[in-house]
This record gives structure tokens, sequence and C-alpha cells, in this order.
């Protein structure tokens, strides 16, 4: 119950911040409607002793006030749906801001990429839906609570022996909170499953993932793993609902034991002339709606109960996030480059992983200079720029910025001294105007500032086809534009642009999805930018490809392997050296040629 009372108290006062007039017309006409309930019932009591006792005027009067009364519980109710349907909206609005806000709340990527985080995330998303029903159900259990306190004031007045009958009543309850609690458990230790369930659904129905498994004939395939899965969930949660559907059952059959003495006793107390006809039938309406008030108010324990499991996860992830975010560094990077990036015995683990990704990097980047970095998959390239960006702090060792060392440099003030085009770059589905302009956002509604990024990043053919800025891109939501993934790529590719004095300018695998002509033309956008930085800023340039004739364009190629560097220089003394970098490039080589 005190998890309950918790969730409640949060959620109200969270409307009370949001839009405390909803929440008080809301909830005041919900219980006017709930207390209207309890009145029928007396007013029908009284009208059959009018009735029975030959005073048509009086059961005129309770007939009136019957009829008011059910129409007041009818129309107040859906009254009160418009003003707490409102604050569920702005409630749910919130939560899912502050969720966007934790899962992006750290500076640092290292909490993000587990599969435990991933997990957690996946049920709070879950959780924020749940919540937003919360609202609108603790509203409805306040007006149950004072519709059951009003109805055990009328069975006492009657004969305090009834008010046994709303006692009883907490009996399903509290059994109701223990099942609930059951079928909480099973969920959350189910979750991982779930995720996967929901990850071969998407792959099965995204249009990307259609041609090769219609080539494959793997989507029987597909079927068959989501029925294993969905055969290892439903097993689980049909034992947690058969201890459900026990717990419940039982504390409903004691509750009916305890309806059916009340009636008997006050049909006994009728019997002895200590009671009216009036009161037989008042008892047993009341009698019906305690009934009808415990399943309800059971099934909202049960929402709120879910929800305020969804609460508590929901604030450790905000403890998490303080405690992880901590003490910042604050220092500013320098204004320029004079010396360059230096990397000290860098060594790297991801959480959890038991070995280290990159070990003993110790490398110069010059200041004004493009590296290439070359290596096989899993060499750790891509880590590697990950922790030149500011995304991963080195598990051991120094990454200094001319001099000046990234551990006390604030990563927001780093972020926005470099610029990065992944390989798995994003496709923001919005306007071509934003889908770039977001690359630099006091930037971001300048015309002209994103014409030049697109002309640069060789997409103007794409931007004139388009023909307005305010074009949307995709169509994962809208009406848009479907682009191929090499435009997709020139979209990353000019909102990286956008930022026109990096320090670091980063691209990992740039023309991984382009053909050849457009391959040449980023290369060549490339080039141009990357002077433009070391000229302006005394920027570094890194880039990772597998295109070794790519490679050729920079000014030193380090080659990684194994997590190590293996090899740096010129290509001509890599070549000079025949070493792994030297059998790499033969190898392409003899590819174009064969």
């Amino acid at each position: 119950m005190r998890e309950t009372l918790f969730c409640l108290r949060y959620l109200f006062v969270l409307g009370w911040r949001l839009d405390r007039r909803r929440l008080i017309v809301g909830a005041g006409l919900l219980v006017l409607a709930a207390l209207a309930t309890p009145v029928v019932a007396v007013s029908l009591g009284r009208l059959v002793d009018g009735v029975t006792a030959g005073e048509p005027n009086a059961a005129v009067r309770w007939a009136v006030l019957a009829a008011v009364a059910l129409g007041a519980e009818l129309t107040l109710d859906n009254f009160a749906h418009i003003y707490y349907f409102e604050l569920s909206e702005l409630t749910d609005e919130q939560l899912n801001r502050d969720l966007i806000r934790l899962v992006n709340g750290t500076s640092r990527l290292d909490r993000r990429d587990t599969p435990a985080f991933a997990d957690q995330i996946d049920l709070l998303r879950q959780d924020v839906m749940q919540m937003r029903m919360t609202v609108q159900s603790g509203l409805q259990l306040g007006a149950i609570a004072a519709q059951v306190l009003f109805t055990a004031v009328l069975l006492a007045t009657l004969s305090p022996v009834l008010l046994l009958l709303p006692l009883v009543g907490l009996v399903p309850v509290f059994l109701g909170r223990r099942a609930e609690q059951v079928l909480q458990a099973t969920r959350e230790e189910q979750s991982p499953t779930t995720r996967s369930i929901r990850h071969l659904r998407l792959l099965t129905t995204n249009p990307a993932s259609h041609k090769e498994i219609q080539i494959a004939g793997s989507a029987a395939y597909f079927v068959a793993q989501q029925d294993r899965l969905l055969g290892a969930y439903g097993s689980a949660m049909r034992r947690a609902q058969r201890r459900h559907t026990s717990l419940v059952v039982v504390g409903q059959l004691i509750f009916a034991v305890i309806y059916v003495g009340s009636v008997l006793w006050v049909y006994a107390m009728a019997r002895r002339g200590e009671a009216s006809v009036g009161d037989v039938v008042l008892v047993v309406s009341l009698a019906t709606q305690v009934g009808a008030q415990m399943a309800g108010g059971l099934d909202l324990l049960g929402v709120i109960h879910r929800s305020a499991a969804g609460l508590r996860r929901f604030l450790a992830l905000e403890r998490e996030t303080a405690a992880a975010a901590g003490p910042a560094p604050d220092g500013p990077p320098p204004a320029a480059i004079g010396d360059g990036i230096r990397l000290e015995s860098i060594g790297f683990t991801y959480p959890g992983a038991r070995t280290e990704t990159l070990r003993d990097i110790d490398l110069h980047l010059p200041a004004g200079r493009s590296v290439a970095l070359v290596g096989e998959n899993g060499a750790g390239k891509s880590t590697l720029i990950a922790l030149l960006l500011g995304l991963y702090a080195p598990t051991r060792g120094r990454l200094l910025i001319d001099g000046v060392d990234l551990a006390g440099v604030a990563p927001e003030e780093w972020r926005t001294r470099v610029a990065a085009l992944f390989q798995d770059f994003a496709k923001v589905e919005l306007s071509l105007q934003h889908s770039v302009g977001i690359g630099h956002l006091p930037e971001v509604e300048s015309r002209e500032a994103v014409r030049v990024a697109v002309d640069r990043a060789g997409a103007s053919v794409l931007a004139d086809q388009l023909g307005d800025p305010d074009a949307l891109l995709g169509n994962g939501y809208g009406d848009g534009q479907d682009l191929s993934g090499g435009q997709w790529q020139r979209i990353g590719f000019a909102r990286t642009l956008m930022r026109t004095r990096p320090m670091l300018l980063a691209l990992d695998e740039p023309a991984s999805a382009l053909d050849a002509l457009a391959e040449q033309r980023l290369v060549d956008a490339y080039q141009a930018m990357a002077k433009e930085v070391a000229i302006s800023v005394g920027g570094v340039t890194l880039f990772v490809t597998h295109r070794l004739s790519t490679v050729r364009l920079a000014d030193s190629v380090v080659v990684l392997h194994g997590g190590r560097i293996v090899e740096q220089g010129t290509h001509d003394a890599l070549i000079t050296l025949d070493g792994q970098y030297a059998e790499l490039y033969a190898s392409q080589a003899r590819a174009y040629a064969d």
C-alpha cells in the first residue's frame, strides 16, 4: 500500500504543478458523481417506504431525488473525463520529456551501451504509457474511497454489524495487490524476451528488410523464432496468471460470504420490526454497490500498483543518471590547436567487458593534418574516434588537446568544437532545413548556412529535386520524400559540414553507402573541408575507411590491429615497409585488377 500511496502522491503533485485547475475540477466532479450513487440507493429505499406506507407525496419526492441523483451520476462523470483526460495528456508529455532528458542525461555513452540499460529503457517506455492512465485511475480511486466512506456511514446508521461489509471488502483489495505483484515481477523477468519479440516484429515488418527476407526465404524462420519466444513468454505469464487468479478468487469469495450475510442480517432485522422494507432495499442496493466499488477499486489499484513499480524504476534512473553525471569537468577547450592531439598510454574497456578494446595507444595527431585509420573490422577504429570525440572517457591514460587534458574539459564544450559523420549515421526524418541544420543549432533556421552545407556535401542535386527546404525527408511519420542510402549519407555529411571551424573532423566510413561517382564528390568535399579546418583553427581531420584508394589522400596513416597501433606513417612509407598496410593495399589492388 505504501508503494501505491507514493505513486499517487507523486503523480498528483505533478498534476498540481502542471494544471491545478484541471486537477481540482476533475477530482471534484468525480467525487460528486460517486456520492450520487449511494444517494440513489437511499432514495429508492425511502421511495419503497413511502409506497408501502401509503404516502404518495413522499414517494414522489424521493422518486424525483433518485432521478436527479442518477442523472448527476451519469453526467458529472462524463464532464470529469474531459478534465482528467487533458491532465493525463499533460502528464504523459512531461514524463516523456523527462525520459528523454534522463536517457541523454550523462555526457558519456558508457551506461547507454549495455543490454541492461536497453532493457531498463524498454520497460520505462511502457511505464510512461501506464502512468498516463494512472492519473485518471488515481482520481477515480479517490472518488471510490469517498463513495465507500459514505456507504459505510449509511450502513452504520442501520446497524454497526453491517460495517463488516466494507471492512471485509478490503480483503480482496489486499489479495489483489499481492496478485498484481506476482504479475509485475514476471513481466520484469520477461523483459529481455519481450524486447527480442519486438525486435523480430520490427525486423520482419520494416520495408528495408523485405528484399533480403524474400530472397533468403527466411520469413518462416523469423516467424518460428518469434513463436518460440512467444511460447516462453506465454508459459511464464500463464503461471503467473494462475497465481493471480487464485488470489483474486479467494478474496472475492470471502467478500461474497459477507455480502450474503449482510442481506440476511437486515432481513432478520425487518422481521423483528427493527428495519423497514425500504431499509432492506437500501442494504441490498448498498451491498451491491460495495461489491462494484471493491471490484472497481481492485482494478484501479492494479493499474496504480503497476505504475508504482514503473515510477520506482523511473526515479531509480533519475538517481543513477545524477550519480553517473557526478561533478562534471568545467574547463574550456583551447581556442585553437598549435601542437595537435596526443594520446598517451590510452586503454579502454567497454562496460561489462573483460578485455580491453584499445590498449597502450600512443599517438600524435599533428595540428592541421589529416590522418586515416586503417584496420580490419573490430580493430578498434570506431572506438578510438569515439574517445577522441569525448563520447567515452579512457579507462586509463591521457588524451591531450594541445596540451590540455580532455578529462578536465567540459564534454559539452568540447563537442561544440568537433564535427563527425558516423558509419551508422542517423536518418533524421525532418525537413531538409532541420535535418541538416541541427548539425549546428545556432544556425538551424539559417537558409543560407544550410544551403552552403548541402552544396559542399554534394547534395545540391537532391536539394533542387526537393525544391523546398521545408520538404519532409523520409516517410516514417508523414508523406515525405524517401531517400536512398547514399542520399541519406550525403544529408548526414551536410549536417556534419554545418560546423565550419571544428578542431576535430571525424569521418567513420564516410563513403560506405555511396557509388563511385558520389564517393569522388564526397572525397573532394572532404579534402576542401580538411584544408579549411587546418587553416582556420589548426584542426585535425581523422577518417576511417576500408577503401585504401581514399587513404592515399591522408597526410599519414595509422594501422590498428587487435586494439593496438601496429604501423603508422605516410602511405609511401608504409608501402616501402611492406608490412600489414602494404599487404592490405596489395590485396585490394589485386581485387580491382581482377
